[in-house]
């Protein structure tokens, strides 16, 4: 299985069109909790789940859910996948309100559209759906699985608040932070998966391993994106990070390798990089020490050792478009 360098969103597409039967069954489960909502939440969550994201956990989960010997069960995937994507959500609706974003796949957020207090409420109905599509599990690890990433998700976010505009972050907490924050669902949702394939605990194991260092090259480039770093077609405004005082791995490889005299100015410069024309000025120093190639190079070590567990799966029509995900990750543009 060698991996073929392709357009990311060509072969996400490619990926979702394998396996279209279960995604369009998760999509209707999770339709349904909008429907079967209470009034008051049910119309706002149509709207809500009508923003459809690129449905990268649940397409992941399907295709390695088709990687074991047998005929995987449509009908448990499709909870698992509407329980992966329910939390997914859930997170965003609250992240935007954290950070203060005002545009969220290409559309107004939901706290500037229905104000902050009804969208938080929103979004913990949204997390206590999530839980409930796997409630009934025959696995009991599921449900398990999904609550142990709600909690990872909380954490995150919760360090990255205590962390934000902290010059002297340690690479070892930016990773915890990015492993909690996004990796732990990607991880998930590969272990759920592993074990809808019917896997071993060791190969579910590694299932799990794998989708974690997708999902630290995923944030990486989520990283290198806010700079609009290979970005095209972006459906969120450039510099969020830099302007919520985050620091990301650019930063990191800069301050690695700068003199005192310009960590002090970068320094400066990034508590000011809300003001108009800062973040270019930051953007520039980033580029002139060759930090968005470090970054991206890192992202390419984690895609490379995904790779390497997906060899391990047997190599059949769905294991190759994974390895095609994992291969082109890299150059993703949004």
């Amino acid at each position: 299985m060698s991996p073929t360098k392709a357009d990311f969103q060509t072969v996400l597409g490619q990926a979702r069109e394998l396996v279209k039967e279960q995604l369009a069954l998760a999509e209707k489960k999770i339709m349904q909790v909008a429907e079967t909502a209470p009034a008051g939440i049910s119309e706002r969550l149509l709207s809500l789940f009508s923003r459809k994201g690129k449905r990268i956990r649940s397409t992941l989960l399907c295709l390695i859910s088709h990687c074991g010997n047998g005929a995987p069960d449509f009908e448990r995937i499709a909870n698992a996948c509407a329980s992966v994507e329910l939390l997914h959500l859930a997170s965003l609706v609250h992240d935007d309100i954290i950070d203060g974003t005002e545009l969220r796949r290409g559309q107004i957020t939901a706290h500037k559209e229905w104000g902050t207090q009804v969208a938080v409420l929103v979004g913990d109905y949204v997390l206590s759906q999530s839980m409930r599509c796997v409630i009934n599990e025959k696995d009991r690890d599921v449900p398990v699985i999904i609550s142990d990433a709600a909690d990872k998700l909380i954490v995150g976010e919760i360090m990255e608040l205590d962390h934000c505009g902290e010059l002297g972050l340690t690479r070892e907490i930016y990773n915890e932070i990015i492993d909690a924050k996004t990796a732990a669902l990607i991880e998930a949702a590969a272990r759920l998966g592993g074990i809808m394939a019917g896997f071993n605990e060791a190969l579910v194991d590694d299932c799990a391993r794998m989708g974690a260092h997708f999902g630290l090259a995923f944030q990486i480039i989520d990283d290198l994106l806010d700079y609009g770093y290979g970005s095209k077609n972006m459906d969120k405004a450039k510099f969020t990070d830099l302007s919520n005082g985050l620091i990301t791995l650019p930063l990191l490889y800069y301050f690695e390798e700068c003199s005192d005299a310009e960590k002090e100015e970068m320094g400066q410069l990034v508590r000011t990089a809300s003001e108009d024309g800062v973040p270019e000025k930051i953007l520039e120093k980033l580029r002139e020490k060759g930090s968005f190639d470090k970054a991206k190079a890192e992202a390419q070590e984690h895609l490379e050792k995904a790779l390497e567990i997906a060899e391990k799966f047997p190599n059949n029509k769905f294991t190759e478009e994974i390895v095609a995900m994992f291969a082109s990750m890299s150059d993703r543009g949004n």
